[in-house]
């Protein structure tokens, strides 16, 4: 479809556009990275649209294509509690008229509750307090007769050491109330100690610190100068996170560093400079010259800035003006005067032209002389005319010089000691009628000294043999193939010859100079070491034109021999075949067999009883077979 000049206007020009790359808006914060202490919470940009045409560049995403902001979050690990009711009274079970006094058991309410609240409507369930931490329900007690000795409750324990030293130990105590009346009775102890065991009667503490968030920058600011935080935690050392009053407790001490200033790289965008001034044309004339203007990249873009266009250098064409230009004719045959043969001229064309359209490829137009100038004709002029010369009939006269050739140095074992070489031509006789060949000049060289001569050797080589013969050929160092150079004593032979020549069939001349067999076929050899015949291999597949000259080319050597050896004992044939005799024997011991078989079956046979004459021992046999009908 062919578009109007409009439409492919518009079409250009909105390709070229720029296109930014294009995010989404920030989704909702996530939830705290930690459940319980200090995280990170985040917040997402996705890709939308990627910067197209040199438009401004996406910020650096993830894997996701996402841009990420993180700040920092705290969540209470203790926000629920076990909240706690007084003892009941102690219960003793009496049995009769024994007394109200003694062991006994008691027990009390607990409810797990959100910290900062009171009230039985604000009770949550069990499992959202620390299972660990939960207080007893029940407990044993001892409720004093009147003549016991009657002690306080135990008091709290001592601390450990700050370390949990092993082999320290920390104790209560509790007070005597009341001494006992009976003589002899003895009080409770009133100490106790056990010993401090890492993160089972004592813990140690230590501060942890977030994750730093991302950096943040005041309000309607896009770069520049920031900060950004990180939050601090109280961790028990069995892992647990507790307040931080229990770290302050122990005098831990602070030295981390929770907030810290950054900086969000500002973009530049791509910075170029003007264009320069269009340049001279390439050409002064024809329709190929070219303008250029350049420009260069003063400040490449940085971060999300517009990058810098790929367009660097602009071209435009020149306006067209016409070359003229002088154009010579070929030589045109030469031409004698008055005569036949004999000294002439030749003689070419000189003229101005211009070439229309696209460059040399249009045919010349003829113009005037006065477009090209007269420097380069009036040069030109001085060649238009060239002496010439053409024999007469029986006349011999001297062809072209041929070219020079190749710049060649004296060398010896592939060494020079010159420096200046020599080249040659030469013009040869062309001698017209056969009985003035006697009184024509012989060949004209000419040498004239040279530089940048080389050194090369010569060495004969050799074709593959076929058929006795081979190519053989004088090659030069560079791989050219000449006529001399090689020393002609030293030339292979081109022919192979054997003595005793190899008539016998399938058999050849080996490189050796002894008739020996082709591929596929073995030499069979006299005793004074000739070849008798080549017989094939066993296990080698030839031709079926190859199988019916092996055939004759056996009966060729020796018809008494072949008939020796086609009845001798052995199984295989020269040739690796089974020879008939051998199927022969075996159909035969065959069948001998057979008749073997069927003579034994036949004189082996039982006679059949007859119905006359019975058996005398039938009734004998029953009677012993043990039937209990008999």
């Amino acid at each position: 479809m062919k578009l109007s000049p409009k439409a492919t206007r518009w079409r250009c020009a909105t390709s070229l556009v720029p296109l930014d790359c294009k995010l989404s808006a920030w989704s909702a914060w996530s939830a705290c990275s930690a459940s319980c202490g200090s995280g990170l919470k985040v917040r997402s940009k996705w890709l939308r649209e990627k910067a197209f045409n040199g438009g401004r560049p996406c910020p650096k995403l993830d894997l996701k294509n996402q841009v990420n902001e993180a700040v920092p979050c705290h969540s209470e690990c203790s926000q629920y509690a076990w909240r706690i009711e007084p003892w009941s009274i102690c219960t003793i079970n009496t049995v009769g008229n024994s007394p109200s006094c003694g062991e006994g058991v008691q027990s009390r309410k607990i409810r797990c509750v959100k910290k900062g609240t009171s009230g039985e409507v604000n009770t949550v369930e069990d499992s959202l307090c620390d299972q660990e931490e939960m207080p007893p329900r029940a407990q044993v007690c001892f409720l004093a007769c009147h003549h016991d000795c009657v002690v306080s409750p135990w008091g709290p324990w001592s601390h450990c050491p700050l370390q949990c030293d092993q082999g320290s130990e920390r104790n209560r105590s509790r007070h005597l109330l009341r001494p006992p009346a009976a003589e002899g009775a003895t009080c409770p102890e009133m100490v106790q100690s056990e010993t401090c065991i890492l993160n089972s009667t004592c813990f140690t503490y230590l501060y942890q610190v977030s994750e730093w968030s991302t950096c943040r920058l005041s309000e309607n600011a896009v770069c520049g100068q920031g900060s950004r935080q990180r939050l601090l935690d109280c961790v028990r050392s069995d892992g647990k996170m507790v307040a931080s009053q229990a770290c302050e407790q122990f005098g831990l001490l602070t030295g981390w560093k929770l907030v810290e200033s950054c900086v969000i790289d500002c973009p530049f965008s791509c910075v170029l400079s003007d264009w320069s001034p269009w340049g001279q044309c390439s050409h002064t004339c024809g329709s190929q010259g070219k303008s250029v203007r350049t420009r260069r990249i003063l400040q490449e873009a940085h971060e999300e800035g517009r990058p810098c266009p790929n367009q660097l250098v602009q071209t435009k064409t020149c306006p067209i003006r016409p070359c003229y230009t002088w154009l010579i004719s070929d030589w045109s045959p030469c031409t004698i005067e008055g005569a036949d043969c004999g000294e002439g001229l030749r003689r070419r064309n000189l003229s101005c032209v211009t070439h229309q359209g696209d460059g040399a490829t249009s045919p010349p137009v003829p113009v005037a002389e006065e477009f090209c100038g007269d420097k380069l004709g009036k040069t030109i002029q001085q060649e238009t005319e060239q002496p010439c010369f053409i024999p007469c009939q029986g006349d011999c006269h001297l062809a072209e010089w041929s070219s020079w050739s190749a710049c060649q140095l004296t060398c010896v074992e592939g060494r020079s000691f010159e420096t200046t070489g020599r080249q040659s031509r030469s013009r040869a006789v062309i001698v017209q009628v056969v009985e003035n060949q006697d009184a024509c000049p012989r060949q004209v060289f000419q040498t004239q000294p040279c530089k940048g001569g080389q050194c090369h050797s010569y060495q004969w080589r050799t074709g593959g043999w076929s058929n006795n013969e081979r190519a053989v050929w004088c090659q030069r160092s560079d791989g050219l193939i000449v006529t001399g150079g090689c020393f002609p004593q030293k030339r292979p032979s081109v022919i192979q010859h054997c003595h005793p020549p190899c008539t016998k069939p399938f058999s050849r001349c080996a490189s050796s100079g002894v008739c020996g067999c082709e591929k596929g076929y073995t030499e069979v050899m006299t005793t004074h070491g000739f070849l008798d015949y080549c017989t094939r291999t066993p296990g080698v597949d030839t031709s079926k034109k190859a199988d019916v000259k092996t055939n004759s080319g056996r009966s060729k050597p020796s018809q008494a021999r072949d008939r020796h050896t086609e009845w001798t004992l052995r199984p295989v044939g020269p040739d690796g075949r089974v020879k008939l005799w051998v199927y022969a024997v075996t159909a035969v011991g065959f069948i001998l067999i057979l008749l073997v078989i069927a003579s034994s079956f036949l004189v082996c046979k039982p006679a059949q009883p007859t119905k006359t004459s019975p058996p005398p021992q039938k009734p004998l046999t029953l009677a012993y077979d043990g039937d209990i009908d008999m």
